[in-house]
């Protein structure tokens, strides 16, 4: 009986966060993305204090809200994707919050204020008075006086208005002083900010947005004044902006649908139901408020060190959700086999990518909170092994709820403008004699040559076409013709 009991326990133990067992983990496949795919005290730190706290009808938006930030100050991890043989990828999100005015995004502000105000925003607020005081006293400086050199700073949260100039060089700066890239912040309540600022074409990111979406994608900007700032640097950004859904079709127009840009997104609509008008977050409790301010200590720890030097990268082992990233992109293929829809097949793979991030930054705050190396393979270690189950659900939960919302909102645009550009590429094989009837006239061939938009007159043709060149045609009278068989 003790032995029976023992077992049991074992069972018990091993079970993966979640509930399933690795039996049933192979072949589970999401069921919806309308729930989050474990209870709330399951997820990883932070992420769990603010989803627990927040109400039924915001959970989904709340995780969503969480990963961008989490994942800017998470600057020194790096994973490797199955898809890709040498390049690393980092942690690089880009998130909407999406809703109707007055349907309550301000959350997502306040929970950008709870990641950022003592982590990034407290790094950067020492850096941006350097430049402050330097800036005055360059005003009171007499004409002739010599002045010294501008301070060379690394901030990491900047506002949707920057310009490339300044974004290059603050990029470039990382480089010079701290020998390696790091993640920019951008965070907008209205997204109109950054399509007013986009107007301009010195504030115009959309290109910069692209590849700041991967690891080793570089910008350069190169200019012959004195004045300006040039460089050739790998710009990496962490986005998060509120937007109504006219604000979204403003900023996500055509160039963007066809550029790539709708792909690299994460869009998370909310509901606004009046049912949901009295739903509250929860006050954060003493015990809450240490847990998320232990494990964003942990994770600048692991960015900087006490000298404001970088740490050192580390590399997550992620290896053991390969098989899931393929086989999701198998099914999505057979979707695409089934459906025929262009936007299932390209936008199958970024949101994997996304999704594979999202596990990724989980997997990372799993292994803070669990104390296991998340850059060596399993060992055996019960709470590694949880961890990963959860973040094998939360991967297939992300991947179908990032390419569901990207299908809702673009799906059927991206169809069109692909379908219209494949008629315009197409080549036109219908050659003008086979489009004539065996025994035509000169109306009918002038009729056809206007059809295809030809400006060859009609006598042209039949000139080539007659017995003096070519000999396909039986010329019976002034306006009558006859093809000859081949």
């Amino acid at each position: 009986m003790k032995i029976m009991t023992e077992t049991k326990q074992k069972q018990i133990s091993e079970t993966p966060i979640g509930g399933a067992s690795d039996e049933e983990e192979k072949d589970n496949m999401p069921v919806g993305i309308n729930t989050l795919p474990m209870r709330d005290r399951d997820l990883p730190p932070i992420i769990r204090e603010i989803v627990s706290n927040a109400p039924q009808s915001r959970k989904i938006p709340a995780f969503v809200a969480t990963l961008s930030p989490l994942c800017a100050i998470a600057s020194r991890i790096r994973v490797k994707y199955y898809h890709d043989t040498t390049r690393l990828h980092a942690l690089l999100l880009q998130v909407i919050i999406e809703g109707a005015q007055s349907s309550g995004k301000s959350f997502a502000a306040d929970i950008e204020s709870l990641i950022m105000d003592d982590t990034l925003k407290a790094h950067d607020k020492a850096q941006r008075r350097l430049e402050q005081e330097y800036r005055e006293k360059k005003r009171r400086r007499s004409q002739n006086k010599q002045f010294e050199e501008e301070p060379q700073t690394t901030i990491r949260v900047i506002p949707p208005t920057i310009s490339k100039t300044v974004l290059t060089k603050r990029a470039d700066f990382y480089e010079r002083i701290l020998g390696d890239t790091m993640t920019f912040w951008m965070f907008a309540e209205e997204l109109a900010q950054v399509t007013d600022a986009g107007k301009s074409g010195y504030s115009n990111l959309r290109t910069i947005m692209r590849t700041a979406y991967d690891l080793g994608s570089l910008f350069g900007i190169d200019y012959a004044s004195d004045n300006s700032y040039s460089a050739i640097v790998d710009i990496n950004i962490c986005s998060m902006f509120c937007a109504t859904p006219a604000a979204l079709d403003e900023y996500y127009d055509r160039k963007a649908i066809e550029g790539g840009n709708i792909t690299r997104c994460i869009v998370c609509p909310l509901d606004d139901d009046i049912d949901s008008d009295n739903d509250l977050f929860q006050p954060y409790s003493d015990e809450q408020q240490k847990v998320i301010r232990h494990t964003l200590e942990q994770m600048m720890n692991d960015s900087y060190h006490e000298d404001g030097h970088l740490m050192p990268i580390k590399q997550l082992d992620m290896s053991w959700i390969d098989r899931d990233c393929k086989r999701y992109i198998k099914r999505k293929a057979i979707e695409y086999s089934l459906t025929g829809s262009e936007a299932i097949k390209v936008f199958r793979k970024r949101s994997s990518v996304s999704a594979f991030r999202i596990a990724s930054l989980c997997y990372y705050l799993y292994s803070l909170e669990g104390g296991f190396d998340p850059c060596k393979p399993n060992e055996g270690n019960i709470r590694q092994k949880k961890a990963q189950q959860a973040c094998k659900k939360i991967y297939q939960f992300m991947a179908e709820y990032i390419i569901e919302q990207m299908l809702r909102r673009w799906g059927k645009k991206f169809n069109e403008l692909n379908s219209k550009r494949y008629e315009d590429e197409k080549p036109d094989n219908n050659r003008l004699y086979d489009m004539l009837t065996p025994e035509f006239t000169r109306d009918q061939l002038k009729l056809l040559i206007k059809q295809i938009g030809s400006t060859t007159p009609a006598r042209q043709f039949i000139w080539m076409w007659g017995p003096k060149k070519m000999n396909i045609i039986e010329i019976i009278d002034k306006n009558h013709f006859k093809k000859k068989k081949p």
